[in-house]
């Protein structure tokens, strides 16, 4: 036989399979049961209505041929006795639902002793004996071995004709015929299974590394290959959800779904793309969104409607015509692409998946069983064909990868060596006009516009910087709170807010946090003072901002004290001041206020802590003030380093309507005539004449008085005061 001419042998062969195969799954041979009445007597009962309280009447003497035979409505009742004393073991056909085996105390029906479990929807948790979804078991107890009547009920759940597949065994031909071969098949799934899964990570791996998708196509054609089989042979109920068997078919929906899903996918990366037609192409993308369709049909179907016969013709209309595309498919690859090598490798693992499936149909129909693993044997050879056409495909792509490369770096090196060629050129002429353009005395005309072009560029610098930080002062405008925040929580306030330049290293902040275990409500104020102003004080009054949200949002701290001394570390953490000796930090007035029922005379609680600034605050028209720790926060000194410190926290109660005031340092050190600061004395005096005034009122105060004692003076540092009424 020539090469030429094996793709219409493949076809041929191709062909046959799929059509012997289709015929010998379809076709099954009677076989000669023998009626076994000699080990014990067999009657049956049809009533749709009986009950554990039904008479002896309904039940007919029916033999073993006979009841194996025929099929029944969804549910019916056997009632046994037996003869043969041997007789240990009853044995079912594994596609029953659920069987209950009842054993009376008397002869009646309507006295129940016992009644053991079975089927293929039971648990194995409930099952009298664990052997297998694929054998569904009842052993009879000693006590009944003599001579007495028991009853057996078969029940079918899904919409399905009933078969009884009824035989009575002793433990020696149950053992031989059921639980050893079972056995065996379980060992050569959990063989069969590790080899498939082997293969699967391998698949995984590869795509990790190459990030080709071929090998996740193949790894989910693997997964949904193995998914099925295990459903399909039992060892997915067995052992996967051994209590939960109505939902096993879950597994064999989205394990096949994933097998021809995987396989089309596969197809799609593993051959060529010129060995696709515009319209194959288009038939594999439709067979994927066909698949995916009709996966949710068969979960409704079998899940909502609850009807296994309805789930089974489509599953057999469905299967039809995606086999009859695929068979199409492979004709056409026979006989148009053979003389492609991943073509070959594709068509000969097919070949060997559908001779593996017709073998196992032949044994199957000729009464032979436990031949599964001749359909594992072959899935196991088709996934290996597709491995080597991988390895094939890989070594491939390594060659013209080279290939590409080889070109590419001549490619390159040409370009290379003409570009240097250009380049000398180039440098030639250049060094001709330089020597020109020495000559001419136009050089210093050309001197002088480069300057007057310098001078420009720097003007437009000079102005986008200024326009930068008039845009920076936006941002940081952005950050401090609103008026209405103030608002929500105190009866009055006012901010007198003045930066030295466009943008300030002072700022001032609220936050708002709940107790989760007392539901208490604490609002936490600052005023901080950056190190410097300007840019420099802005940044850092930034990095402070988003310290202090971080400090209370993140790690729930709500201690004044506590939160400086956590400030200190982050801002030395943030600047790395240990390793650059940096000194730039801030002076902080911080307070928590906490409205309070535990005072009889006081309405709030304020705990303070403070970093070189003060609190001020108005209590019975008195003024009082609290100083603050002599640290400030960040930078490191020769204390910092050599002793422990802390931030002191002092407790005030004050009531409605007392006052408080926050402030930087800005205004009382602000010179004026003869260089004459404010000072603090004249602003404490501030304090108790304004008091009583209105908080807007307060503000233009301190403004008039600000104004009136710095005169022409230019600013000396940023300025802020922050008054409250509780």
């Amino acid at each position: 036989m020539s090469i030429s001419t094996f793709p219409k042998y493949f076809l041929s062969v191709l062909c046959s399979f799929f059509l012997l195969n289709s015929l010998f799954f379809n076709f099954s041979l009677a076989q000669n049961s023998q009626d076994l009445s000699n080990g014990f007597s067999l009657e049956i009962c049809q009533d749709k209505s009986y009950s554990p309280n039904l008479d002896n009447s309904c039940f007919k003497p029916i033999s073993l041929y006979t009841l194996n035979q025929e099929e029944y409505q969804r549910r019916i009742l056997l009632k046994i006795k037996l003869t043969n004393t041997d007789k240990e073991f009853i044995v079912f056909d594994k596609k029953i639902d659920s069987i209950k085996a009842y054993f009376p105390n008397t002869f009646e029906f309507k006295s129940l002793n016992t009644v053991f479990l079975s089927g293929n929807l039971v648990a194995q948790s409930e099952k009298q004996v664990f052997t297998s979804v694929e054998i569904n078991t009842i052993q009879i107890p000693d006590y009944y071995k003599y001579d007495q009547h028991f009853y057996i009920e078969l029940i079918s759940s899904r919409q399905l004709p009933l078969t009884a597949g009824f035989d009575v065994l002793t433990k020696q031909e149950f053992e031989k015929t059921q639980f050893y071969p079972r056995q065996k098949d379980i060992i050569i799934q959990a063989v069969f299974q590790g080899m498939l899964w082997i293969i699967l990570l391998y698949n995984l791996f590869i795509f990790a590394a190459t990030i080709e998708k071929v090998y996740i196509a193949y790894a989910i054609y693997i997964f949904g290959f193995s998914v099925f089989n295990a459903q399909n042979t039992g060892f997915f109920s067995d052992f996967i959800i051994p209590n939960h068997p109505y939902f096993s078919n879950l597994a064999r929906i989205f394990g096949l779904a994933g097998a021809f899903l995987g396989h089309a996918y596969f197809t799609l990366e593993f051959l060529p793309k010129e060995v696709f037609g515009r319209f194959w192409r288009q038939f594999f993308k439709g067979f994927i969104i066909f698949v995916s369709v009709m996966t949710f049909v068969y979960i409704g179907v079998m899940y909502g409607a609850n009807n296994l016969k309805i789930y089974t013709l489509l599953s057999k209309i469905a299967h039809a015509l995606m086999m009859i595309g695929l068979i199409s498919f492979f004709i056409y690859l026979a006989i148009k692409r053979w003389s492609d090598t991943m073509t070959k490798y594709y068509l000969l693992a097919s070949l060997v998946l559908v001779v593996s499936a017709f073998v196992f149909n032949i044994l199957q129909a000729l009464g032979i069983k436990n031949v599964s693993i001749i359909v594992q044997v072959g899935g196991i050879l088709e996934i290996l064909i597709f491995s080597l056409g991988l390895g094939h495909r890989m070594k491939k792509l390594e060659k013209e990868n080279a290939r590409i490369l080889e070109e590419q770096n001549r490619t390159l090196e040409q370009k290379v060596n003409q570009r240097t060629m250009e380049i000398s050129k180039q440098k030639e002429e250049i060094l001709v006009q330089n020597e020109e353009l020495h000559q001419q005395q136009e050089e210093i005309i050309s001197q002088r516009d480069y300057i007057d072009t310098q001078n420009k560029q720097l003007k437009t610098t000079n102005t986008q910087f200024t326009d930068s930080i008039r845009y920076a002062k936006t941002i940081q405008k952005a950050i401090l709170p609103m008026k209405q925040r103030f608002q929500n929580h105190f009866e009055d306030s006012f901010v007198l807010f003045r930066p030295r330049d466009i943008v300030s290293g002072d700022f001032y902040w609220i936050y708002e946090t709940i107790d989760t275990q007392t539901g208490e409500e604490t609002t936490l104020i600052a005023v901080l003072d950056c190190t410097g102003h300007g840019v420099p004080g802005a940044f850092i009054s930034l990095i402070g901002f988003a310290l202090l949200n971080e400090i209370v949002a993140k790690e729930n701290i709500t201690s004044p004290a506590q939160i400086l001394q956590r400030l200190d570390e982050r801002i030395q953490e943030s600047l790395r001041q240990k390793q650059k000796q940096n000194s730039d930090g801030m002076d902080v007035a911080l307070c928590a206020i906490k409205k309070t029922n535990s005072y009889k005379l006081a309405d709030f609680e304020i705990k303070f802590a403070g970093a070189k600034r003060p609190i001020h605050f108005i209590k019975n028209n008195e003024l009082h003030e609290i100083r603050g720790s002599k640290l400030s926060i960040g930078g490191v000194t020769k204390k910092k380093i050599t002793d422990k410190y802390s931030f002191e926290e002092q407790t005030i109660i004050l009531s409605k309507n007392d006052k408080i005031y926050l402030t930087s340092d800005g205004f009382i050190d602000q010179n004026g005539k003869n260089n004459r600061k404010i000072g603090s004395s004249k602003l404490k005096a501030c304090f108790k004449e304004f008091h009583n005034l209105p908080f807007a009122e307060q503000r233009k105060k301190f403004e008039q008085i600000l104004d009136t004692h710095q005169g022409k003076q230019k600013q000396r540092d940023d300025i802020t005061i922050l008054g409250l009424k509780l």
